[in-house]
């Protein structure tokens, strides 16, 4: 019984810690949630206190570390740039940031300003909407080296703010 309650308490813990960190800051564009433990990759806009976008480094990615560390941050890895890395190149014609991730590659993203509140804009289900996050399906493999079987993009409908989901299938 007392297994149980821990338990109970232990995932209400991190489902809060998961809505905070989501809720922080205007900045935070999404995170990347993992079948493998807790652990999350955020990906915030780096802006000044004026709200002016880092033309150099416009995102900031990295671990809050939940299964191991309390949540605490840690800088990816050389290793993690491999699979969570990203590229940004500023769009002369539309005057915004397109993002591209390693981890969803098929998937350009525009950042957005939308009332105020910087967003990652793609297609989900050939709908504008407004990522929230990505879950990655995968087990580990030789090496170390994970196998992604799947992932599922989670946001918000641009035109009606409805919940919106796509499942993309990498290996059966």
């Amino acid at each position: 019984m007392k297994k149980t309650v821990s338990a109970v308490f232990a995932s209400l813990f991190i489902l809060i810690s998961y809505t905070n960190i989501y809720a922080s800051g205007n900045n935070r564009l999404f995170i990347i949630e993992r079948s493998k433990n807790a652990n999350i990759v955020c990906y915030d806009l780096k802006t000044s206190a004026e709200g002016v976008i880092d033309s150099k480094n416009p995102v900031d990615a990295y671990w809050l570390l939940y299964a191991e560390k309390n949540g605490e941050r840690e800088e990816l890895s050389v290793f993690d740039k491999k699979a969570y890395g990203f590229k940004t190149d500023y769009n002369e014609q539309t005057k915004n940031y397109t993002l591209v991730l390693k981890a969803v590659e098929n998937k350009n993203m525009a950042i957005v300003s939308v009332n105020g509140k910087y967003k990652a804009q793609l297609l989900i289900n050939n709908t504008p909407a407004y990522l929230d996050k990505v879950y990655i399906q995968s087990k580990d493999g030789t090496f170390g080296i994970p196998t992604v079987y799947f992932y599922v993009l989670y946001g918000k409908t641009v035109s009606s703010d409805e919940n919106i989901e796509e499942k993309i299938i990498l290996k059966k």
